[in-house]
């Protein structure tokens, strides 16, 4: 407990502001994720239902899953200060997670060139790069998929050879996960062995306009849903760290995860929440459990 709060001071509880603006979303991609994270285990891939938020510029890549189970959730809180006279005290909060998770999230910034990536441990954490290059090779097949006439393109990232399939009639450089750069929407993509599959789930256009979010306060934003899956916006109190310092962070999330906990939320409002979901054993962190082996990342390297 000792070391997790010494790590946990070296690197710096603190807000962060970035250069990046907000942006409303103009569209949204779904896909259907599917990642063989056991290679001995072929048959039973993770599989989760994907969503990518589109802006003018920038891009978020996310759980659809873990999205709607977060609306849900504050939706539950609100009402629950609510009716308890505008405070949580003796309010009754239940956790509607009911499904495992993917926790981390891309944030791409198509003219800054910048990639980040935020990853929930009780607290949010954030890698600052750049945007990942991919050396694509445009070839003359295609193919629709509902309807979107697509063309093929492949490359090679990170230890996989891809294969995605992109919409010119979509004019955005972006698509699931790390993959960009294709002069349209990446509509489909997969890996040579099909261990990782992006599998096209649905395209929408947006009608949330700026003026929808005016009568919204700033103490109230961190209730509010109107705007979930609606801008593209790095969370304000994500942590900045480095690769080196994540994975060190997770070694000790890993190692001991209640002592790992009580240190994120010691002096926070919800520290008393913890030992009741000690005593339940409820859902500490949606992830793979320890059980799960994780020995195929999507990249290799």
């Amino acid at each position: 407990m000792k070391k997790i709060t010494t790590l946990l001071l070296g690197i710096g509880i603190a807000s962060l502001s970035y250069a990046q603006q907000p942006e409303l979303a103009i569209a949204k991609a779904r896909y259907n994720f599917s990642h063989v994270v056991d290679t001995n285990k072929k048959d039973k891939p993770w599989k989760e239902e994907m969503l990518l938020v589109i802006g003018r510029n920038a891009t978020m890549y996310t759980s659809s899953v873990r999205l709607t189970q977060v609306i849900n959730f504050k939706k539950h809180v609100a009402e629950q200060i609510k009716n308890n006279g505008g405070t949580l005290n003796g309010a009754t909060i239940t956790s509607n997670k009911k499904q495992q998770t993917i926790e981390t999230d891309y944030y791409n910034f198509n003219k800054e060139n910048k990639l980040f990536t935020v990853e929930k441990l009780m607290r949010e954490y954030l890698i600052e790069e750049e945007t990942p290059k991919f050396d694509w090779k445009i070839s003359k097949d295609t193919l629709s998929f509902s309807g979107l006439k697509c063309q093929k393109a492949t490359a090679s990232f990170g230890g996989r050879n891809w294969i995605a399939w992109f919409a010119p009639e979509l004019p955005f450089p972006n698509g699931p996960w790390k993959l960009n750069g294709l002069p349209g929407l990446i509509i489909d993509a997969y890996d040579e062995k099909k261990e990782v599959v992006f599998q096209f789930a649905g395209f929408e256009t947006v009608n949330f306009k700026p003026e929808d979010k005016k009568h919204i306060s700033d103490n109230e934003k961190h209730l509010n849903t109107d705007l979930m899956g609606n801008e593209i916006r790095i969370p304000a109190k994500a942590i900045k760290v480095s690769f080196a310092e994540f994975k060190r962070l997770k070694d000790a999330r890993n190692a001991d995860p209640y002592g790992f906990a009580k240190a994120q939320m010691t002096g926070s409002p919800m520290e008393g929440l913890l030992s009741v979901g000690k005593q339940s054993g409820g859902n500490r962190n949606a992830q793979p459990t320890a059980a799960t082996v994780f020995n195929n990342p999507i990249e290799l390297k």
